[in-house]
């Protein structure tokens, strides 16, 4: 198993552009981060950056780093208290957070 830390950003211009979720920096709001994947079918009209909790799409230089999700803790390792709910597990997508 390959561990990034939170800390392993790394240039824009290197992010996945295969449609998998990441983690990013938007270049205006660089104190929140953005659930964001590329969107091929939208690289056409020049805002192919989709976040997670809206429609609307971003142009390339939007971002400035981004991040891959850490893996998931394996079975009985995450830490989690009693009937407490967290990320995909209560259904949620992440969009900017801060």
């Amino acid at each position: 198993m390959t561990e990034h830390p939170m800390t392993d950003w790394r240039s824009i211009d290197r992010a996945p552009q295969d449609g998998r979720w990441i983690i990013a920096i938007h270049r205006d709001v660089p104190d929140r981060r953005a659930v964001i994947r590329w969107d091929p079918g939208r690289a056409g009209d020049g805002r192919p950056w989709h976040v997670a909790t809206t429609e609307y799409g971003y142009a390339p230089d939007a971002f400035t780093h981004w991040t891959p999700f850490p893996e998931l803790p394996e079975p009985g390792q995450g830490g989690e208290k009693g009937g407490e709910k967290g990320g995909e597990k209560g259904g949620e997508k992440g969009g900017l957070t801060g």
